[in-house]
Formats: C-alpha cells, sequence, structure tokens
C-alpha cells in the first residue's frame, strides 16, 4: 500500500502549491471582479462590472482582434504542422533513416526559440524598414522602402498573426506525426493493389487518421494565442489591443478601481477557453470512437 501511494504523497505539496496559487488566484479574481474588493470599500456582491464591460466598445473590439488573431494563427499553424507532418511520414517511407532525422531536427528548430524573440525576428524582418524591404527595394520590386505594406505593428494584427503561425507550425506537426507513425506500412500496399495514387491515400487514410489529433493541437495553438501577452504587446497597436494586453492596462495604467474590470476580462478569457475545451473534446472523443483508435 505504501508502495502505490508514495509517489503521489511525494508529488502532493507541489500540486497541492500549484493547485492552490493557480484556483485561489482564479477564486480571488472572480471575487473581485463581482464586486468584493475590501481594498476599495467594496463588499457586495453584482454584476456591474461585468454589464459595463459587455456594454464597452473597446472591448467588443479587444475581442474581436483577438478571436481573429486566434483562429487566423492557429489555422495557418494547423495547416503549415500538418502539411510538416505529411511531408516527414513521407519522407519517412520513401528515404532513409538518417536523413530524415535531420529533416526532423530542422522542423523542430523553431521550438527552441523563445516567442518573444520570435517576434522581434519578425519585426526584422517585415518591418516598413527591415531586411525583406530592403532586399525588395534593391530587386526592384518596389520603388521605395515606404512602399512595402504594413506588417508590423498595423491594426488588422499580420504581425501577431505570423510569428505564432511559424512558431506554433512544428508544435502541431510534433503532435501530428506520431499519430501517422502508426499507419501500418501494409496500408500503403493494399492501396496501390486498389489503385490508388499517393493523393488518394492521403485524402482516405492519412487525413482522417491524423485528424482527431490536428484537431487538439489546433485548438491548443488557438488557446495559447488567445490568452498570449508578451507578441501582442510587442507587435499590436495603441488601439485595439488583443484583450490580455486591453487587462494589463487597465490592470497597471488605472486606478483600484479599474481593476475589478482587469480581472474580469480575465474571467471571461477564462470562461471562453473552457467551453471551447469541452466542445473539442467532445468532437475529439466522437472521432477517436469511429475510427477505432480508442
Amino acid at each position: 500500500m505504501w508502495q502505490k501511494t508514495k509517489p503521489y504523497l511525494l508529488l502532493l505539496p507541489a500540486i497541492g502549491t500549484i493547485v492552490l496559487l493557480f484556483f485561489g488566484g482564479l477564486f480571488d479574481g472572480l471575487l473581485k471582479s463581482l464586486g468584493y474588493f475590501p481594498a476599495i470599500g467594496e463588499t457586495r456582491f453584482d454584476l456591474t462590472t461585468y454589464t459595463d464591460l459587455l456594454r464597452s466598445t473597446e472591448f467588443w473590439e479587444s475581442l474581436l482582434l483577438t478571436l481573429r488573431v486566434a483562429a487566423l494563427s492557429s489555422v495557418i499553424a494547423g495547416v503549415l504542422g500538418a502539411a510538416v507532418a505529411i511531408s516527414l511520414y513521407w519522407l519517412n517511407e520513401s528515404a532513409k533513416s538518417g536523413t530524415t532525422q535531420v529533416w526532423h531536427r530542422l522542423f523542430q528548430l523553431p521550438l527552441t526559440i523563445p516567442h518573444l524573440v520570435g517576434g522581434y525576428i519578425i519585426v526584422l524582418l517585415f518591418m516598413q524598414s527591415g531586411f525583406i524591404s530592403k532586399i525588395l527595394a534593391t530587386l526592384g520590386f518596389i520603388d521605395e522602402i515606404p512602399d512595402f505594406p504594413v506588417l508590423v505593428n498595423d491594426p488588422f494584427g499580420w504581425g501577431i498573426i505570423m510569428t505564432y503561425a511559424w512558431k506554433e507550425a512544428p508544435f502541431v506537426s510534433l503532435m501530428i506525426y506520431p499519430v501517422l507513425s502508426r499507419i501500418h506500412r501494409s496500408w500503403r500496399d493494399v492501396s496501390r493493389i486498389f489503385g490508388a495514387g499517393n493523393w488518394n491515400f492521403i485524402r482516405e487514410i492519412v487525413l482522417p487518421v491524423m485528424l482527431p489529433a490536428w484537431t487538439i493541437a489546433t485548438f491548443i495553438v488557438f488557446v495559447f494565442t488567445f490568452s498570449a501577452f508578451e507578441v501582442p504587446f510587442l507587435l499590436g497597436v495603441t488601439y485595439p489591443n488583443m484583450l490580455p494586453v486591453y487587462s494589463y492596462q487597465l490592470y497597471t495604467s488605472g486606478t483600484l478601481a479599474d481593476r475589478p474590470e482587469a480581472l474580469a476580462v480575465n474571467i471571461i478569457l477564462a470562461v471562453l477557453t473552457i467551453l471551447l475545451g469541452l466542445v473539442v473534446y467532445y468532437f475529439s472523443k466522437r472521432w477517436n470512437v469511429l475510427k477505432g483508435w480508442d
């Protein structure tokens, strides 16, 4: 009995601390967002903070920007990651293992770069006076450097989208590739016997097999981008801001009376993330059962 419970007892202090800090902070933020904030003399519970926030144009514009950036970043990263995973799978089927390992390491390289550094690389490359605009002007594709489109610190969020797309694509491929490696070589041989080409094999076998894992990986990227702070803070504009930056500015630049609104933004972020997670989990389990991978 002791041998079975010993690992859990040894982990209990660390797990207890994490749970206490995370859920304690979440509970404290929920209380303050509901109006219970003794530091400013508020001890009654109400929904005034949420009603004021939902009536705010700035909040809805920030939410729209956050959803747009998170959705486009996750979809682009998902498509790139799927293409990389399928390419690695196909390479593994037709090439030597040594060559495959080299390509694996190459595609995983962006995972070693911090997001803040990745954002700074995008600034150096794609700002109007960056490397790419200078190269295009030198080659004659644009007349002057200012003719290069604004892709960094732009209202649409292209700089943020590009950063997360190329940074998270290797993560998506890393999640998908182990699933593709479970495809038996005999399936490919059988498909050849029935006259299926490479595209038919990918469409009928590879894509259905990797779809559940791809959905989960893309959702993880969406959640991470949806609640990320450092890259939107570096590459965003002053207005509108993504919700994490909007919450940070409310919390730091305002008075104590503005902090319940900042915490309410975080609570809304958490609730939306949980709801989306439940939806994705439901469909993922259904796909796994239907495909017989459980």
